[in-house]
């Protein structure tokens, strides 16, 4: 099944060695609605900050609509 968002194994650990986000797993479907919640810190920005290109995630795949753009700026993705 393809699915419009597809976040494989993702993880983001900064320069400092700090890590962000560590192996996080998400499909989603076109029209489907989610929402990240959670606690200060446990990752929700820099998550949506690799699925919008302004971070690049360290390890894992992001795909939209079929397209890695694991490693692709902002200004690279339709």
């Amino acid at each position: 099944m393809a699915y419009d968002l597809q976040l494989s194994h993702i993880g983001k650990v900064y320069d400092n060695g700090t890590p962000a986000v560590i192996d996080f797993n998400l499909d989603v479907d076109k029209g489907e609605f989610i929402a990240f919640l959670g606690p200060s810190g446990c990752g929700k920005t820099t998550t949506l900050r690799m699925i919008a290109g302004l971070e690049l995630p360290t390890s894992g795949e992001i795909h939209i609509d079929g397209q890695e753009v694991s490693h692709k700026p902002a200004s690279q993705r339709d």
